[in-house]
């Protein structure tokens, strides 16, 4: 017989003596179901805080903020600097003539959440040109704010999370009454966790007389070389251009790296305990059948064959565990929404998680197998069949 031949053979009848140790086999099955739940659901809200940072950030749009700043939020521009970002070449025109290029200023303001807790949420104001490239704000109910008015719109995640923000509502900000007049659909990126409104508003409102940032599109992506290379040789601009995903790296990336390493932590110590189970399961199968795999070898069944059934068998026990695991976090956990230091996160259980969900397992039943299966190569022939 050759190897494969061998093998099929050897693992076949493994997986028919299996009834006989149910119990073992459950271990492994439960073990690797809690682990892959746990690192499926933990890697789903690292997902989300993808999303949340730009992972479908446009190529051709750019930001500007204030030199020296890590983030928007310890940018400063000056309503000139503004002003003198709308002379860089490569910048999109619409056919009226109108720029691709947005100002935003933001304040954080106090809050209510659904459970009266107290919390705080980003208004971020928006100089009028933002509504020619910003697609992704799509309003289910109500209307756009109109520049000038105390008026905003709030996200749908962000209206389920506080109090106070259905469309119609009054809300008090800093002393001054804004009403909601506008609903928009949540896209789980950092829009949902934001009020919109327009920017000279609400830098009067709040007393303020910079922006953060500058956003602007791009004729293409190719254009941000010669975009960036004119505002930094420009000494009336001092100045930062990056792109737009690298922005949201610079401010939501060490988050979700973060998020992803906890994941894969946490994952990997509980993964310890399932590769004992698995350990302790095929341990058992090679110890039930130590006689037969004994015969097995005096009549011709070589070392190789036996040690690649053992390792089949443990990742075929993993496997069911990889699905299960992957369900539960699906069912339990897909679509979640998290809020944290003003963020909304939408936990996403991707397709790419599965595969992530089967690697592991197989992993695990490989690890947890391969002692076995030296152990099932190595007997001595004389020594197994004397053993009853």
């Amino acid at each position: 017989m050759s190897f494969l031949d061998q093998t099929f053979a050897l693992t076949a009848t493994a997986l028919r003596s299996m009834s006989g140790r149910r119990g073992a086999a459950l271990v492994t099955v439960i073990g690797v179901t809690t682990v892959v739940g746990v690192l499926i659901s933990l890697l789903a809200l690292s997902n989300g805080a993808r999303a949340l940072g730009g992972s479908e950030a446009s190529p051709d749009e750019a930001v500007v903020l204030g030199s020296g700043a890590a983030s928007s939020q310890q940018s400063v521009l000056t309503r000139d600097e503004a002003l003198a970002v709308r002379n860089a070449p490569g910048i999109k025109r619409a056919p009226d003539g109108t720029l691709y290029l947005s100002a935003t200023t933001m304040v954080s303001v106090d809050a209510i959440r659904s459970n009266g807790k107290r919390g705080s949420v980003a208004l971020v104001g928006f100089t009028p040109a933002i509504r020619l490239f910003a697609p992704g704000v799509k309003l289910i109910a109500g209307r756009m704010y109109r520049p000038g008015v105390h008026e905003l719109i709030v996200s749908d995640p962000l209206r389920k999370m506080y109090r106070g923000l259905e469309l119609g509502d009054h809300i008090t900000l800093r002393g001054t009454e804004w009403t909601v007049v506008g609903i928009a659909a949540g896209n789980g990126t950092v829009n949902d966790s934001i009020l919109r409104a327009d920017a000279d508003t609400v830098m009067s409102a709040f007393g303020r007389n910079t922006y953060q940032q500058v956003i602007v599109e791009l004729t293409s992506p190719a254009a941000f070389d010669t975009f960036k290379s004119w505002a930094l040789s420009n000494p009336a601009l001092p100045v930062q251009v990056k792109t737009e995903a690298a922005d949201f790296d610079d401010t939501f990336g060490q988050l979700h790296r973060l998020l992803d390493f906890v994941a894969y932590f946490i994952g990997g110590v509980m993964a310890s305990g399932a590769i004992c189970g698995a350990l302790n399961s095929l341990y058992a199968s090679v110890d039930a059948r130590r006689r037969e795999l004994a015969t097995l070898r005096a009549i011709g069944f070589g070392g190789g064959p036996i040690i690649a059934s053992v390792l089949i068998e443990g990742m075929l026990l993993a496997l069911p565990g990889a699905f299960l695991g992957a369900a539960a976090a699906w069912l339990l956990f897909n679509g979640h929404v998290l809020s944290t230091e003003g963020l909304i996160f939408t936990l996403t259980v991707t397709p790419g998680l599965l595969v992530v969900s089967v690697s592991w397992a197989l992993a695990m039943g490989l690890i947890g197998a391969s002692l076995p299966a030296l152990r099932a190569a190595r007997v001595p022939v004389a020594v197994a069949l004397r053993a009853t």
